[in-house]
């Protein structure tokens, strides 16, 4: 049996500290079938660790953070979505600024204090 866990990354642009990921939700998420059968939602506990695990690949942080901030999940991603990821990150202050976006309406956002690096 196959999971999947992750996005879809149709295309990034990376500059400095800063990236934006375009990302496809895929259908067949392991996520989906308990969350919820009727209407599935993807969870926003899976759009922090999508972001942090992104943000480990493209801007070399930790895959972890220790704390996090002004989190706001104001729209439902669902399968078959399409968003971009933004991502910035600010190393005098340890943290990790993250938006799920498509256009002008904002999925979800927040600010993570990333586990130093070892």
């Amino acid at each position: 049996m196959s999971t999947r866990t992750a996005p879809v990354v149709l295309g990034a642009h990376c500059d400095g500290d800063e990236c934006a990921l375009q990302l496809a939700v895929p259908a067949d998420l392991d996520y989906f079938p308990g969350h919820f059968p009727q209407a599935p939602v993807l969870p926003g506990a899976v759009q922090v660790g999508w972001a942090l695990q992104l943000a480990a690949s493209q801007l070399g942080t930790a895959p972890r953070c220790r704390e996090m901030e002004a989190l706001k999940f104001q729209r439902l991603l669902r399968p078959g979505d399409t968003v971009t990821l933004s991502l910035r990150l600010d190393r005098a202050r340890g943290k990790l600024h993250f938006s799920y976006r498509e256009g002008d309406v904002t999925y979800s956002s927040g600010r993570l204090v990333l586990e130093p690096s070892a």
